[in-house]
């Protein structure tokens, strides 16, 4: 029996929800290194394209122009994105395996099953986490903090409240129903290709990111005291990261120590003030007494598990704290591994539906 050598890849198909796309953007593609592998994730293609809205299928619509009797999609959902993993991984196997469903038992050794399925939980697990920080990057650079979350279903029947008559237990009213068209916000070729330079460089989006996204989604669930406190840490974690990338390399390890664990309120008013610019200190000054009510009420929860006087309009009121907040030091604390900033972010928005 003729043997083979082959270089091992391998290939994973993820569901991204909520991720919607420009027509111009169908069958593109992501390449990146990650963990010593080669990563190529690949939106579905031409083929794939639906005739109809709402059809089955890799890609959907559901909003659509008509132009000499076609529709022509304004954008696509996304349903399923491939993952290639190209590895290092070199064995010898039968000539036959090229030429015959997957899994031949009958002719690749038991020894090489096991090895075989050694490399599918090693490389398959390398594709969740490569998964897992594409996801991240887009709601980075797309600004969406939609992107990639899994649904959630409430309590609700679909059915209205009745009101009822009784003793007669007769309905005699029924709650109007209101119905929500939820839309998705688009991915543009710009923002395809802003995702592309970060994942080539390396870059991860910033720990304050990702807990502004989750506190974005915790505001739609109506879960406040989440959303506060996931605001409050992100606003900490920006704060104590500017500090630290101002400090001289050569400081003694206590004082820095001493500054780690300083009280947040300590570093505001002492530290931060010393490493801002002219401009950025007097902005700083505005949204001060902002960052002190979000620090208050996430000690309120955390300490004394007390949500009083905490709203959504609150809520909001502290993500628009944060933005400002982010927008100080290029707003940028992300560094790929060339050692090269990422691109910039700008403004966390606000909640997309």
């Amino acid at each position: 029996m003729g043997k083979v050598e082959v270089t091992i890849a391998t290939w994973n198909r993820f569901v991204p929800r909520n991720l919607s796309i420009h027509p111009n953007l169908v069958g593109a593609e992501h390449r990146f290194g990650f963990e010593e592998t080669e990563i190529k994730i690949i939106l579905p293609s031409i083929k794939h394209l639906p005739t109809e809205p709402n059809q089955e299928g890799p890609l959907s619509f559901n909003g659509w122009r008509e132009q000499n009797g076609k529709k022509l999609p304004i954008q696509y959902t996304v349903n399923s994105v491939d993952i290639e993993v190209a590895t290092k991984e070199e064995i010898l196997l039968p000539c036959e395996v090229l030429n015959v469903a997957p899994c031949a038992y009958n002719i690749i050794s038991k020894e090489q099953q096991e090895y075989l399925n050694h490399l599918v939980a090693i490389y398959g697990s390398t594709a969740e986490r490569a998964f897992d920080l594409w996801i991240k990057t887009l709601r980075w650079k797309c600004n969406n903090s939609a992107i990639g979350r899994p649904e959630i279903s409430g309590c609700e029947s679909g059915w209205s409240t009745y009101l009822i008559a009784k003793p007669q237990d007769k309905r005699v009213w029924i709650a109007p129903q209101v119905i929500v068209a939820r839309g998705l916000k688009m991915v543009t070729v710009q923002m395809w290709a802003d995702v592309e330079n970060s994942l080539k460089q390396g870059c991860t989006s910033p720990v304050y990111i990702d807990l502004m996204m989750d506190a974005n989604e915790h505001i739609k669930m109506a879960d406040l005291q989440r959303a506060t406190v996931d605001i409050a840490i992100a606003c900490e974690t920006f704060l104590r990261t500017i500090l630290a990338r101002a400090l001289p390399p050569n400081l003694q390890p206590a004082v820095v120590t001493y500054i780690d664990d300083a009280n947040i309120r300590q570093v505001m008013e002492k530290f931060i003030p010393e490493v801002l610019n002219d401009t950025e200190r007097k902005d700083f000054k505005k949204i001060k007494g902002g960052l002190h009510i979000l620090f208050d009420n996430r000690n309120k929860i955390l300490h004394k598990a007390d949500m009083s006087g905490l709203t959504k309009m609150v809520c909001e009121s502290f993500i628009e704290t944060a933005n400002k907040l982010f927008e100080m030091q290029g707003a940028n604390l992300s560094i790929g591994k060339t050692g090269l900033p990422c691109t910039k972010l700008g403004i966390f928005g606000g909640h997309n539906t």
